[in-house]
């Protein structure tokens, strides 16, 4: 056994991926660790894996190469757990040169299989299929629900994580008021579509104005909503809880009307800019979304609609892929466009996206103070999840919302001046 684990995580695919990532420690107690960034340097590799895209199945079987080649030359554990876990043939995965595979739910039992693991020199597998929920949360984030039951015709969430699973809100609300003593002010809930949540006759509009009646939260953020979750009541709490972000991501996947019927998206354009209508009318906000192009069907004229609702919508951020066939989807079976007909689309896309952040010049925004550099620069963490670096006299304000006006904008990073 070693003195000391020396511990690798490297994390694939969504915030969820990158919450569980953080949390890991939590599950692996009575170990003295230190984490490394030099995946050459450690005794465990820890693999958050994703399968939502075939680039990313990709890029995970090239890094097991290199760790399966230095297991050659010295002792190594490595581990794999995530969506690829519940997704990829499971006596594939049982070949390759990994001692430890287990999916999300499992990963709560790690401490007992490292100790087994040392204790017998024999591999471990084990997928729970279990439908429990344990609640996740660190000191930013919060899990509260898993799953989706939408069933996007490209998606393979259902099949991996199953349907929605929603954690009871009144373990939400006393694990919230438990981190009260790490005197944050900022919370992030999480989940594959966390506006679905519907615990009982408790909804996620009811959650979030439970959560903000605790006072040591001033801001909730919240990620990834889809539209056809967000009801009437929504506009209601939107308007009256300044608590909320004034950021909201949005995902579309398609500017045109056939192509989400294709993806059984469940909306039209029109709904989607009526929405986002209806929320600026409340207050200034900013949205983000996630695009895919070259759809099975997709024709050039749908592309164009594509093109036109991100000229028409300021976005701050467009998060966009090339379509990925995945297995155990519907769309599988549809006929896909040709790739040099999708890498054009791409290329077209990425030519035309326009970079929005102009709109927050002299904008005074709140802001999360995080940190500092030197010579009494501070960070601060804007709702849209962007770094605004500004000028202030004292460390005390450290943990705390100020209000800062913006004064230049440099890539993503903005400059500004405390109010």
């Amino acid at each position: 056994m070693f003195i000391f684990i020396k511990i690798y995580i490297k994390t694939y695919g969504c915030n969820i991926n990158n919450f569980e990532s953080e949390n890991l420690f939590n599950n692996i107690k009575y170990y003295k660790i230190l984490q490394t960034k030099i995946f050459f340097l450690s005794n465990l590799i820890f693999l958050n894996s994703c399968i939502i895209r075939k680039n990313s199945q990709i890029k995970i079987l090239k890094e097991l190469k290199k760790w399966f080649f230095i297991k050659t030359k010295k002792k190594l554990i490595i581990i794999l757990t995530g969506c690829m876990v519940d997704f990829e043939n499971f006596n594939k995965l049982k070949k390759l040169k990994i001692d430890i595979i287990i999916n999300d739910i499992s990963i709560f039992y790690l401490n007992k299989f490292l100790f087994f693991f040392f204790k017998y020199k024999k591999k471990i597998f084990l997928i729970k299929k279990k439908k429990y929920f344990n609640l996740k949360y660190n000191n930013k984030f919060i899990l509260i629900m898993k799953g989706c039951n939408h069933n996007c015709t490209y998606c393979v969430i259902p099949q991996s994580k199953g349907r929605e699973i929603y954690f009871s809100y009144k373990y939400i609300i006393n694990s919230l008021i438990k981190k009260i003593k790490f005197k944050l002010q900022d919370i992030t809930l999480l989940g594959q579509n966390v506006n679905s949540y519907n615990f009982g006759i408790i909804n996620f509009n009811d959650l979030i104005y439970n959560i903000s009646k605790i006072k040591n939260y001033n801001r909730i953020n919240f990620f990834s909503s889809n539209l056809f979750d967000f009801n009437n009541d929504f506009y209601y709490i939107y308007k009256n809880i300044k608590k909320i972000s004034s950021h909201i991501h949005l995902p579309i996947q398609s500017g045109s009307n056939y192509i989400l019927r294709q993806m059984n998206r469940k909306y039209k354009v029109v709904k989607y800019l009526k929405f986002i209508k209806n929320i600026k009318k409340i207050k200034f906000t900013t949205f983000s979304t996630d695009i895919i192009l070259g759809f099975p069907n997709e024709k050039f004229y749908d592309f164009d609609f594509s093109l036109k609702i991100i000229k028409k919508i300021n976005f701050i951020d467009i998060y966009y892929f090339l379509y990925s066939k995945r297995k155990n989807t519907i769309s599988y079976c549809f006929k896909e466009n040709e790739i040099k007909i999708k890498k054009f689309k791409f290329f077209i896309f990425n030519n035309n996206i326009k970079s929005n952040l102009l709109i927050f010049i002299n904008k005074i925004l709140k802001a999360y103070v995080i940190g500092y550099i030197n010579n009494n620069i501070f960070i601060g963490k804007l709702d849209n999840l962007k770094l605004v670096f500004f000028e202030y006299y004292s460390y005390k304000i450290i943990g705390n919302f100020i209000f800062v006006k913006i004064i230049k904008i440099f890539k993503n990073i903005f400059l500004g001046i405390y109010k």
